[in-house]
């Protein structure tokens, strides 16, 4: 009687696992994408990257110079960018403007 009560218990509650929608730990509900969402393609999508990227390097421009250099770039977050100035500044200026970091991302 035990037996079966435990099987009974068991398959019930496996069943109910099975129906659980489990939602993604990693992305924050705030993230993810809401129900109207039209995906980004083209030009519409090179203009988006394009503007967060432009927004990224402005704000780690604190004197708001349209230059770059490797500290400011570190200090603000732009491993990236900070990582591969070398091969962003081609004129080897120390500092570096956003259309040197265009030009090396082909965008």
């Amino acid at each position: 009687m035990n037996r079966l009560l435990f099987v009974v218990l068991c398959t019930l509650g496996l069943g109910a696992a099975a129906q659980q929608q489990w939602s993604d730990p990693y992305v924050p509900p705030h993230i993810k994408r809401s129900e109207n969402y039209v995906e980004t393609r083209g030009e519409a999508l090179r203009a988006q990257v394009e503007q967060k990227l432009r927004a990224q390097f402005d704000a780690a421009d604190p004197a708001k110079s349209g230059t770059l250099t490797r500290e400011q770039a570190r200090a603000a977050g732009f491993g990236f960018v900070a990582d591969n100035f070398d091969a962003i500044d081609t004129r080897r200026s120390g500092v570096i403007r956003f259309e040197d970091l265009k030009r090396y991302l082909a965008l």
